[in-house]
């Protein structure tokens, strides 16, 4: 039934925009859309967690330091609120003001009447990492939590964080986060975050808030950066984890982002200085670490960024027999003719019969039987530490990609590296498996977007540390992928033997090593799915793929098929295109 709001004000209609608009800058309604994870935020909050322990004594005193800059009275009153109304209470809170506002500097000062927990320090406005020290100077905690000014913490964000330091004696505790309305009615965006993941730090920010550090290591490392503004808390995150801190996650959305309209939350690019100090930032923490890294700022993508590393002079291309030799031959031509701009020598191993007619000078070609020990062959004949592996038909769509994959090597604690290979040039077909509640392993992001789509999980652009690779293209080395098999308990076949490549395995060491997704690095499989060889007999067809959110299934490709798709693209790209050049075989 239609209420008279719809009779006058017709939805679509110019005068309902208007209206909405009009009520908008009046602040009488929310511009963010009312989504389900709003009313999942709003049951959740009606009942309080169970079975929350009583920390006693054993839990620190937390400073909560929060830089005051004439703060609208509703934002602060309400995260100062959010502090008093915690279920932990060994807390202070550190209101450093630097407000040029009158009132904002009066309503301050009333705090202080509310709870004795709460100290207000007046200070001249020497900007946002400034200001904080001053509050973690005077600081009594043995930790610093770190808030803005006009956000809101969940009522049991300090008792979950002190919980992580008692538990797991964490130096370094973060939680997931969102964001919430200007009215405080609306919660959107959620940011559900991974475990500790050194490489996604690396390209983005992704830890932001709740964080909460040991303040013995910050007096360690020294305090935020005062000529990184705008990005000065992630520059303190950087030399923080250099120094091998004990990080802990906690899995749960317990800091609500301030989306008003000058804020970081609703728009990123409200401060201009972010991506310059970002890139400082990074290229001190690789300087620090002594290695050679160019950052580049992802063009129209502010806090994101690409890393460049030196490339390796040397590397061993293996292809597996995943198929017949007729389209290993072809994808192999088109393979080496994306090479041509690279100055790396390559070795390429390749099964007997697959030796292309037309190749760079310059390459050594090894020939082995395509036989189930393959792999395990091309790994003792290659001469190269760095090892490609490509167990499956894929074409890149970036520039340089040798290069840019196998330099990820350089970085010690990388045992194994891939690629973002999507599906017909948009949708997601593989970037990493990760372990989901159930303990197993899946796909992460099959069937998305692939480019610029924010998901629960953070950006699918973003470089992933993953708990396994699916095998389909893997960068290694020689040493850790003879660890990897010597205690893998997988089949010997080639087209099984990489598959859920884990860092649980490859971590040989003391040092964990982890496998990343540089999705900076992108490879399309050119509608390609061919159907893998195999024993399994049950409900499902063996004739169908599923291949992920909202696509349902889908048919593999036949070979035919494949070679055809292949003929085409040769056709297209190097038309004329012949080499004449030889090259030494083994």
């Amino acid at each position: 039934m239609k209420t008279l709001a719809d009779v006058i004000i017709p939805n679509g209609s110019l005068r309902r925009k208007i209206v909405k608009k009009i009520l908008r800058k009046l602040h009488l309604i929310s511009g963010v859309p009312i989504t389900y994870y709003n009313t999942w935020v709003h049951q959740k909050n009606e009942f309080p967690p169970l079975n929350v322990q009583n920390l006693g004594t054993r839990g620190p005193l937390i400073s909560v330091v929060v830089p005051v800059y004439n703060t609208p009275e509703p934002f602060l009153d309400e995260l100062v609120y959010s502090v008093i109304s915690q279920a932990y209470e060994e807390w202070e809170l550190l209101l450093v003001d630097a407000s040029t506002s009158a009132e904002t500097k009066t309503r301050t000062r009333t705090y202080e009447d509310v709870d004795k927990r709460i100290h207000v320090i007046p200070v001249k406005n020497s900007g946002i990492a400034g200001n904080t020290n001053v509050g973690i100077e005077n600081a009594r905690g043995e930790y610093i939590a770190f808030s803005d000014h006009d956000d809101i913490l969940d009522p049991y964000a300090l008792y979950e964080v002190a919980l992580k330091i008692v538990d797991d004696s964490a130096d370094i505790v973060y939680t997931d986060e969102d964001k919430v309305s200007e009215n405080s009615e609306v919660y959107f965006d959620p940011h559900y975050k991974p475990d500790w993941s050194p490489d996604l730090l690396t390209h983005v920010n992704y830890m932001n808030h709740l964080t909460v550090v040991r303040k013995s290591l910050l007096d360690k490392v020294g305090l935020l950066d005062t000529t990184k503004d705008g990005a000065q808390d992630y520059d303190l995150m950087l030399r923080l984890t250099d120094t091998a801190p004990i990080i802990c996650h906690v899995p749960k959305v317990l800091y609500h982002w301030r989306a008003a309209r000058a804020s970081t939350a609703s728009n990123f690019s409200s401060k201009k200085n972010i991506t310059d100090a970002g890139k400082r930032a990074l290229e001190e923490h690789f300087s620090r670490l002594g290695t050679k890294a160019k950052v580049m700022p992802k063009p129209d993508r502010p806090g994101f960024y690409e890393l460049k590393l030196e490339a390796f002079k040397s590397v061993s291309l293996i292809i597996t027999p995943f198929a017949s030799d007729a389209l290993l031959r072809l994808y192999t031509e088109l393979l080496l003719h994306s090479l041509k701009t690279s100055n790396i020598r390559l070795e390429l191993i390749v099964p007997e019969g697959v030796v292309p007619e037309a190749r760079p000078i310059g390459y050594t070609v090894i020939k082995l039987p395509a036989t189930k020990t393959f792999l395990h062959d091309a790994i003792k004949a290659a001469g190269n530490e760095q090892l490609l592996i490509i167990n499956s038909p894929v074409l890149s769509l970036t520039e340089g990609w040798l290069d840019r994959l196998t330099s990820l090597l350089r970085l010690d604690h990388i045992a194994a590296a891939a690629p973002l290979i999507v599906h017909h040039g948009s949708l997601i077909e593989d970037c990493g498996l990760v372990g989901g509640s159930d303990g197993s392993l899946r796909p992460i992001f099959k069937g998305y977007p692939y480019k610029n789509n924010q998901t629960y999980f953070g950006n699918t652009d973003w470089v992933r540390n993953v708990d396994a690779l699916s095998g389909n293209f893997v960068v290694t080395r020689k040493g850790d992928l003879k660890a990897y098999l010597q205690h893998a308990e997988i089949e010997a076949d080639n087209a099984r033997l990489l598959k859920n490549y884990s860092r649980k395995v490859v971590a040989n060491s003391e040092q964990a090593l982890f496998n990343v997704v540089f999705s900076d690095v992108l490879f399309d499989n050119c509608s390609i799915r061919l159907q893998p060889t195999s024993q399994y007999v049950g409900y499902f067809n063996p004739n169908l793929i599923d291949v992920g959110t909202g696509s349902g299934l889908e048919l593999y490709t036949p070979e035919a098929a494949a070679l055809s798709i292949l003929t085409r693209i040769k056709e297209d790209i190097m038309y004329g295109d012949v080499h004449e050049d030889t090259v030494e075989t083994k």
